[in-house]
This record gives structure tokens, C-alpha cells and sequence, in this order.
């Protein structure tokens, strides 16, 4: 009876073990796949990001040319040059402040996009993680009953051989 319950029972856990080892690779491949998207979005948001503020760089330092050039004209046409020189100074803080005002912001915009669209990239991340997770701890299960039904069923078939000494059992 042992051979027949062993049989039948490797059969059915070898057949779970492959269906677990199919789910636990479909999972591992869209886990990978979303581990990818989400560096890919990291990235992009990143190279947005510094191309923005390489464009606020380089308007603030035009900006501040264009304000350096007319303190120039200024003292060229001969006014004071500590008021001059105050002028500039007082612009450039003041366009030193609207810049950083505009980086904060800009910063802001930026996580809560990566908020928006990575969010729920991880969380569904972490599901697949989780179920992987799971799935590996049940393969695990079902190869121990596989190898405990492949025993069972040995062990039935040492059984099953006849006597063959004539001395009976």
C-alpha cells in the first residue's frame, strides 16, 4: 500500500513543484521588470531635474552679466561708484533669492512627480516581492513532500518483493 500511496503522491507533489517553480519564475521575470522600470523612471527624473537647474544656472548668470554690463554703463557715465556698486549688489541677492525660491520649487514639483509615478512602481514591487517570497517558502514545502513521498513509495516497492526463500515472513 505504501508503493501505490507514494507513487500517487510524488506524482502530484513533482507536479506542484513544477508549477510552483513556473509561478516563482513569472514572478522573479515582472519583479525584475519593474525593478528595472522603477531605475529607469529614477533616472530620467534625475536628468530632468539637473537640465532644469543647469537652465536656471545659466539664466541667473545671464542675468547677472546683464546687471554686471549696466553697472558698467552706469560708472561709464560717471555715477557714484559705491551706489553703482550697491545697486548691483542689492540685484544680485535679489536674484539670488528668486533663484533659490525657484530651485526649492522645482525640487518640490520633482518629488512629488517621482511620488506620483514611482509610489505605485514600489508597491507593487514589494507585492511581487513578497509573493516570491512566499512561493519560494511553498516550493521549499512541496520539494520536502516530494522527496518524503519518492522515499515512501522506495520503501513500498522493498516491501513488495516476493520471498523467494519459501521460508515466508
Amino acid at each position: 500500500m505504501g508503493f501505490l500511496s507514494g507513487a500517487i503522491g510524488k506524482i502530484y507533489a513533482g507536479k506542484l513543484v513544477r508549477q510552483l517553480q513556473w509561478q516563482l519564475t513569472s514572478v522573479s521575470q515582472r519583479a525584475n521588470r519593474v525593478t528595472k522600470q522603477i531605475g529607469d523612471m529614477e533616472k530620467f527624473f534625475n536628468s530632468q531635474e539637473r537640465m532644469y537647474n543647469t537652465q536656471m544656472s545659466t539664466a541667473f548668470n545671464g542675468y547677472r552679466t546683464q546687471m554686471l554690463n549696466e553697472a558698467y554703463r552706469q560708472q561709464a557715465e560717471g555715477k557714484d561708484p559705491a551706489q553703482v556698486s550697491q545697486g548691483y549688489s542689492y540685484g544680485v541677492y535679489g536674484l539670488q533669492q528668486y533663484m533659490m525660491f525657484d530651485q526649492q520649487m522645482l525640487a518640490e514639483q520633482f518629488d512629488i512627480m517621482r511620488d506620483m509615478e514611482l509610489e505605485p512602481l514600489k508597491a507593487l514591487q514589494e507585492e511581487l516581492e513578497t509573493e516570491k517570497d512566499n512561493l519560494e517558502s511553498r516550493l521549499q514545502l512541496a520539494k520536502g513532500e516530494y522527496e518524503a513521498k519518492k522515499k515512501e513509495e522506495q520503501d513500498g516497492a522493498k516491501n513488495m518483493v516476493p520471498d523467494y526463500t519459501g521460508q515466508g515472513s
